[in-house]
């Protein structure tokens, strides 16, 4: 295994020229959730080159693909491409990184290990800053029969395990009745004053909740013009938690929240909640200490924390729920440079973002070579997943 391993190395720093460009090329042309028409054809076309069987459209789907190396049915290797931005920031995510490290990893292990003793996959999978993508994905069993994933995301630190939070939005069309907000205000029902309320209720049930929770909204719609008691008002709001069940809970408190609003200001209310919850992320120690192993070749160092301490939501949670997977971040900027800001975009673009993406490349790969030509790794990753299944 170390031989093949140093061959992914080789392949990786061949690849490299390759593997930036696809990266630049990403950020360059950003395009939001469900929108990602360009980085699928120009991530599908790649692979198509490199020798992977592509299948677009899966999971009905214009933006997700699938990816396909090798003859042997099992073992069966994830690797996950993101490559969705952010609306006005573009690719403040670090999403193009994402996609060509997964890519490169891919890649890399085919060329190091033409006749693989399994399946390695690329998964396309859009729309994670907002729509679930993966969640619809595992929805419609593309997950099923495989046997691990694994995706890096840059950062501006380097951690191997961060739980994430359960998700989901809210949104409330508060309908009252128009009337000239000085002649005749007695006249109106304010449904302005119905999205106040709701924040005042909901700011007071943050008093309330666990400290791992977060309720957080804005409004869209708040009238058209301040001589006019607005008619229409609506408001979206996310809330989140880390532990399923009480994720559940709040949700309930907080449309009690929306309904109470409604009944003050004589206002109706249309509350939509979205069917697509983020999971919380189920770690897997056995792979991350594999994944470590491998890193550890790199000499990057390793921040140490609490799991929970500063966490978010993605729908790569969902996919932790259905087999074994790692979402380890890597770090490409300076401490203190927020995810989700211009800073982190120019980040992902620079040349450190790209040294990081290869970095990423390689360890991925050499972490999916214990799993494919070591039988016991595998069957320890798996047994520590069916345990926490067991055991929620």
């Amino acid at each position: 295994m170390t031989q093949i391993k140093q061959k992914i190395q080789s392949a990786v720093h061949n690849l490299a020229p390759e593997l930036i460009e696809i990266s630049r090329y990403l950020h360059a042309n950003p395009e939001t959730s469900f929108q990602e028409h360009k980085a699928v054809a120009r991530l599908t076309a790649y692979l198509d080159k490199q020798g992977f069987a592509v299948n677009t459209g899966i999971a009905n789907l214009p933006t997700a693909f699938q990816a396909v190396y090798g003859k042997q049915p099992s073992p069966a290797i994830a690797f996950l491409a993101e490559y969705d931005a952010l609306p006005a920031l573009g690719h403040a995510c670090g999403h193009n990184l994402i996609a060509a490290s997964s890519i490169g990893a891919a890649v890399a292990l085919q060329q190091a290990c033409p006749d693989l003793p399994g399946r390695i996959l690329i998964i396309g999978t859009p729309a994670e800053e907002g729509g679930g993508g993966k969640i619809l994905l595992a929805r419609a069993g593309i997950f099923a029969g495989l046997d691990a994933a694994m995706m890096v995301h840059p950062d501006s630190r380097t951690e191997l395990v961060k739980r994430t939070l359960a998700m989901t939005s809210i949104k409330v069309t508060f309908h009252g009745k128009a009337a000239h907000a000085a002649a005749t205000p007695y006249q109106g029902v304010n449904a302005l004053d119905a999205v106040i309320l709701s924040f005042n209720a909901i700011g007071a049930l943050r008093q309330q909740i666990t400290p791992d929770a977060r309720i957080h909204g804005i409004i869209t719609d708040g009238g058209q013009a301040p001589n006019i008691i607005p008619e229409r008002a609506v408001v979206v709001f996310y809330v989140r938690a880390l532990d399923l069940a009480y994720f559940e809970e709040l949700l309930g408190r907080v449309k009690n929240c929306l309904s109470a609003a409604a009944l003050a200001t004589g206002c109706t209310a249309d509350i939509e909640v979205d069917e697509l919850v983020y999971a919380p992320f189920k770690p897997n120690y056995s792979l991350s200490n594999i994944y470590k192993q491998n890193l550890q070749a790199f000499n990057i160092p390793i921040t140490e924390g609490s799991e929970t301490e500063g966490i978010a939501s993605t729908d790569v949670g969902n996919v932790s729920r259905v087999l074994p997977t790692i979402h380890p971040s890597l770090v490409i900027c300076e401490a203190g440079i927020p995810v989700h800001s211009p800073e982190f975009a120019q980040a992902a673009v620079s040349d450190w973002g790209q040294q990081r993406m290869l970095i990423a490349a390689q360890v991925m790969a050499m972490t999916a070579v214990d799993l494919l030509y070591n039988p016991e790794t595998l069957i320890q990753v798996k047994s520590e997943f069916d345990n926490r299944s067991r055991t929620g």
